[in-house]
C-alpha cells in the first residue's frame, strides 16, 4: 500500500457555516475532520470570494492546465492534490442530443459522468470527501449505500493509501455487482437492514467511539462538506461549456440525497459572487420515482425540511432514499430556482432507459428517469416550447445492466 498522499488545504476558505442556521461552524485549523454542525445539519465551505477573484485574475479557470475537476482548485477545500490521485474525475462532455430536441421541441443536452473511473459522478464527491478527510488527519472512511458510493469510497481511499473503505450495505445486496465491486477495492463490507437509513444507523452505533476521534470519517451524502464541494465541478463545468451563450432553462437532476443538486446551485452562486455568470440561471428540476418521492411531497405541501416517506423501493437505487438531511437545502435550490420536484413511474422509468440503449445513450435508470420527467413536464404544459434542457445522465448503464435483478415495473 502506498504511503498516503500528502494533501493541503486550500488558504482561500474563509470560513464553514451551518447550511440550516447560516452559522459559522470552527473549524480549528481543520486539525480534525469536520462533520455535522452543532445544530445536525449539513457544514458549507465558504471561500474568501475577493482573495479567489484575484487567484482567477492571474489564471483563468478556462487557461489552468490541471486536467479534470481540480482546474477549480481555487474554488476547492483541498489543493496540492497529486495528479494520480484523481486527475481522472471530472472534465465530462456536455453535448446536445437531436432526437430528444426534436421530440421535446426545444434543446435537450446531456452530461455523460460515466465517464468518470468508477462510472459515476459519485467520484466527484468521494474523490474530494477523502481528500479533504485525509488533510484533516483522518486514516480511514466509513459510509451506507447501496450504489455507487461504495465503489468509489472504496476506489479512492485505495488511491489514497489510508485504510480500506467500511461500505455497510442493506441486506439483499450480497454478491450483487455493487458489493462484488467494492470488495474487488479491498472495501471492509457488512450488511444490515432493509434500506439505506437502516443500514446506515446501524454503522454510525457500531463506529461511534472512532468517529468521535476523527481517526474515522463517515462520509454518507452530507455528513460532512467534501462531498458538496465535489459534486459542485458539475455546475462549474456546466458553466464552462455554456460561457459564451445561455445557460439552459432547466436542469433536470435525479434526486436521492441531493448532492449533486445542492452542490450544482452552489457553483452558480459563487460564479456570480466573482462576477463570472451574469446572466440567468436555469431552473433547478429535482427528479424521483412515484415509490420513492419525498422531495417532491414535500416540495408540493410547501414544506421547508423534507419529511422522510416509507419507500416502496425503486428499480433506480440512487434515487432510493426515503429521508434527506439536506432537505432543507434541496427545497431551498428549488424555490430560489423557479424550479420543481416531480415524480416519475417506475414503468416511465424503466421505457426511458430501453429508449436510452435504442439511441446508445451512456445512462442508468436514474439518468433516464430525467428523460422521463421531460416528456412529463412536456406533457403537463409545464415546459415551454423552444425551451432549453440539460439532463444529468449520473451513471453509466453498465452497472444497471449487470446486476442480477430483473427490472420489474
Amino acid at each position: 500500500m502506498n504511503e498516503n498522499l500528502k494533501v493541503h488545504m486550500n488558504p482561500l476558505i474563509e470560513r464553514l457555516v451551518c447550511s440550516k442556521t447560516g452559522d459559522e461552524v470552527p473549524h480549528n485549523d481543520f486539525r480534525k475532520p469536520i462533520g455535522l454542525s452543532s445544530a445536525g445539519a449539513p457544514v458549507e465551505v465558504r471561500y474568501d470570494i475577493g482573495a479567489v477573484r484575484k487567484e482567477l485574475d492571474k489564471v483563468p479557470f478556462s487557461a489552468r492546465s490541471t486536467p479534470g475537476m481540480w482546474r477549480y482548485a481555487p474554488l476547492l477545500p483541498v489543493s496540492k492534490v497529486p495528479l494520480h490521485f484523481a486527475a481522472d474525475v471530472g472534465g465530462t462532455p456536455v453535448f446536445p442530443h437531436p432526437t430528444f430536441s426534436q421530440e421535446l421541441g426545444g434543446t435537450v443536452y446531456m452530461k455523460n459522468e460515466g465517464a468518470n473511473p468508477t462510472g459515476s459522478f459519485k467520484d466527484r464527491g468521494l474523490s474530494m470527501a477523502i481528500a479533504l478527510g485525509t488533510a484533516s488527519g483522518a486514516r480511514q472512511f466509513c459510509l451506507p449505500t447501496q450504489g455507487n458510493a461504495g465503489v468509489a469510497g472504496a476506489f479512492f481511499s485505495r488511491r489514497m493509501g489510508v485504510e480500506p473503505c467500511i461500505v455497510h450495505m442493506p441486506e439483499g445486496y450480497q454478491d450483487g455487482i455493487y458489493h462484488r465491486s467494492a470488495a474487488f477495492l479491498g472495501a471492509e463490507v457488512e450488511f444490515f437492514g432493509e434500506n439505506i437509513a437502516a443500514t446506515g444507523k446501524r454503522m454510525r452505533e457500531a463506529v461511534a467511539p472512532r468517529l468521535a476521534s476523527g481517526e474515522l470519517v463517515d462520509i454518507s451524502t452530507f455528513f460532512e462538506p467534501g462531498r458538496l464541494e465535489g459534486k459542485k465541478t458539475m455546475g462549474l463545468e456546466i458553466f464552462e461549456h455554456f460561457k459564451n451563450e445561455p445557460l439552459p432553462d432547466y436542469i433536470f437532476y435525479p434526486t436521492g440525497g441531493g448532492t449533486g443538486l445542492v452542490g450544482i446551485w452552489k457553483a452558480f452562486s459563487e460564479l456570480k459572487a466573482l462576477g463570472l455568470l451574469t446572466g440567468a440561471l436555469p431552473k433547478m428540476v429535482a427528479v424521483q420515482s412515484e415509490r420513492c418521492d419525498p422531495v417532491v411531497r414535500s416540495f408540493e405541501q410547501g414544506l421547508d425540511i423534507v419529511e422522510p416517506v416509507q419507500s416502496q423501493g425503486t428499480i433506480a437505487d440512487g434515487m432510493d432514499v426515503p429521508g434527506a438531511i439536506m432537505g432543507h437545502g434541496i427545497l431551498r435550490v428549488l424555490r430560489e430556482s423557479g424550479g420543481t420536484a416531480i415524480a416519475v413511474s417506475e414503468a416511465d422509468i424503466v421505457e426511458a432507459f430501453t429508449t436510452y440503449g435504442q439511441l446508445g445513450i451512456p445512462g442508468g435508470y436514474e439518468s433516464a428517469a430525467t428523460w422521463a420527467a421531460a416528456k412529463a413536464m412536456k406533457a403537463r404544459g409545464d415546459l415551454a416550447f423552444g425551451a432549453s434542457v440539460l439532463l444529468l445522465n449520473t451513471g453509466s448503464h453498465l452497472i444497471p445492466i449487470g446486476q442480477a435483478r430483473s427490472a420489474a415495473a
